[in-house]
């Protein structure tokens, strides 16, 4: 084999070589191109869920944002009616004191309170008891209660807590739109039967019934 023969068959392997290479190459390119491909219709796919997840996040934060703003609109509106209700049964008080309430006059209205608590602090007791009543400078004023009340007031309440009581009007005078209060002359035990203090205590039952009556129509 000549020189010339020799080379031309070093060209022929090396094109065979090359041309190998190249194939491989782009064989492995394609493969690469494939893999690559993929891997972007995976990311591609995974995004979309995400995005789907977090729409449906997002949808759920605004329904329960939506939601809960709601129901504070609706406590704050309950609560400004209800306060109202109550301002205006306290302003009501007044009524009460010039017409009286279903057919018992103002003055019979503190005697029945006056008798609640005057019962309420003999419960239980087997002793004589001193009691004084506290009124407003208006009750006061007006005379609500009087001698002749406080003397049948004493002999009621005597004969049905069967201890014997003594009632007097204190010159003590309490701040309130109306109602009494009533303690023992010692101070252990006093009872507060004001309006106001009232309408605290029963405040729960009333706001109940208030919800009630504006809210569900019952």
């Amino acid at each position: 084999m000549g020189a010339k023969e020799m080379v031309e068959k070093i060209k022929g392997e090396a094109n065979g070589e090359s041309e190998k290479i190249i194939n491989e190459a782009k064989a492995n390119a394609e493969k690469k191109l494939e893999d690559a491909k993929k891997e972007l219709e995976l990311q591609k796919e995974r995004f979309v869920n995400a995005e789907e997840r977090k729409g449906i996040e997002e949808k759920e934060r605004i329904v329960r944002a939506a939601r809960q703003n709601a129901r504070k609109l609706r406590w704050t509106a309950e609560e400004e009616i209800i306060e109202k209700a109550l301002e205006r049964a306290l302003k009501r008080i007044k009524d009460v004191k010039s017409e009286g309430f279903e057919g018992n006059s103002y003055p019979n209205i503190l005697a029945g309170l006056i008798r609640d608590s005057a019962m309420s602090i003999t419960a239980g007791s087997s002793t004589g008891a001193e009691l004084e009543v506290l009124l407003s400078e208006e009750d006061a004023a007006a005379s609500c209660i009087d001698q002749a009340m406080l003397k049948n007031l004493t002999d009621e309440i005597s004969r049905d807590s069967g201890v014997n009581v003594r009632l007097s009007l204190s010159d003590e005078r309490i701040k309130s739109a109306g109602g009494v209060v009533v303690r023992r002359k010692d101070g252990e035990i006093e009872v507060n039967n004001t309006f106001e203090e009232r309408m605290a205590r029963l405040s729960t039952s009333l706001r109940e019934e208030i919800v009630k009556t504006l809210f569900t129509g019952k």
